[in-house]
């Protein structure tokens, strides 16, 4: 047993000699995956990946082109420099409880949750450990898209100094920005990206809806939709989300909105509240462009009546 635990904690201790850091990951998911395959291109060690899925922790190995080790989180913990949990985010804090103990004074502790800082690692600091929240803005639906990705991206940062220093620079060499966002914000901030991200299949998922009813194919509506939200995500990277506006919000056209909401009313009312919620933030954008106070207020007591 005590050569068991000694053998990786001699492994970690040389290798704090060495010039490159070497990095390893409790969670070989999408975002894992791809962080762990960009390091090693960028020349750092691994020290190792695990994942509560054997299959996935294999596959990732095929990925970086290493022979594959089965090998136990506190083994990776107490051989790394950087220990990533790349977990879901209510499996960090967990994954840290179960490992810290392995985990050697000066090393860095990281996660890549958007909503979490580094609480998610109590007492880390008490202990000697450095630490690090580092959040890419970028989505991800295939491992082989997030390696594809990642560089270029912007990136949230927090964390304790080194840990800060770290990873500002494997930003840098991931050609991305980095933005550092406090503990206290990362919610607020996360739920933005959310907001810009997610919300976009929300949209086009009750578009969709409502093509079917027509007697439109979803994937139909798919092609002729997507072009259209291009040209508008094109026109706001131009303009701002404000003078892009467009529609019968931006027009003040109160009758239109009336006929939209009777239409889904009748056939999709489960729509209404989607329909209703965003029309509201439109008038909103549409107040700021400089739509005058009487059309306001009529379409807002329009949409407060559905």
């Amino acid at each position: 047993m005590l050569t068991r635990y000694l053998g990786p904690v001699l492994m970690s201790f040389a290798s704090r000699h060495k010039k490159s850091p070497r990095i390893g990951f409790i969670g070989a998911g999408r975002v894992g995956s791809a962080l762990a395959w960009h390091c090693r291109r960028l020349g750092y060690g691994i020290a190792g990946i695990t994942d509560k899925r054997p299959k996935q922790a294999w596959l990732a190995y095929g990925w970086l082109k290493i022979p594959y080790q089965r090998l136990r989180p506190r083994d990776i913990a107490a051989r790394s420099d950087v220990l990533f949990l790349t977990v879901p985010d209510g499996s960090i804090e967990p994954e840290f409880s179960a490992v810290r103990r392995w985990i050697l004074p000066g090393t860095i502790v990281a996660h890549c949750s958007g909503a979490l800082g580094t609480d998610a690692f109590p007492g880390a600091q008490k202990q000697g450990l450095e630490t690090l929240a580092l959040h890419p803005v970028q989505t991800f639906t295939s491992h082989s898209l997030a390696i594809q990705n990642l560089p270029g991206s912007h990136w949230t940062l927090e964390g304790s100094p080194k840990g800060l220093q770290f990873g500002r620079r494997l930003v840098r060499q991931l050609k991305g920005r980095a933005l550092v966002v406090r503990s206290a914000d990362r919610p607020l901030y996360h739920a933005m990206c959310v907001i810009a991200s997610n919300f976009l299949n929300c949209l086009l998922d009750a578009s969709e809806t409502i093509a079917e009813n027509l007697g439109l194919s979803r994937a139909g509506a798919r092609r002729m939709l997507l072009p259209l939200m291009r040209a508008v995500l094109d026109s706001s990277e131009r303009l701002g989300p404000v003078r892009a506006l467009t529609g019968p919000a931006q027009r003040g056209d109160a009758e239109t909105l009336e006929r939209h909401l009777s239409a889904l009313g009748s056939r999709l009312p489960e729509l209404v509240p989607l329909y209703r919620i965003i029309s509201l933030r439109l008038l909103e954008l549409a107040n700021r462009q400089g739509l005058n106070k009487r059309a306001v207020r009529r379409i807002r007591e329009s949409l407060e009546k559905a």
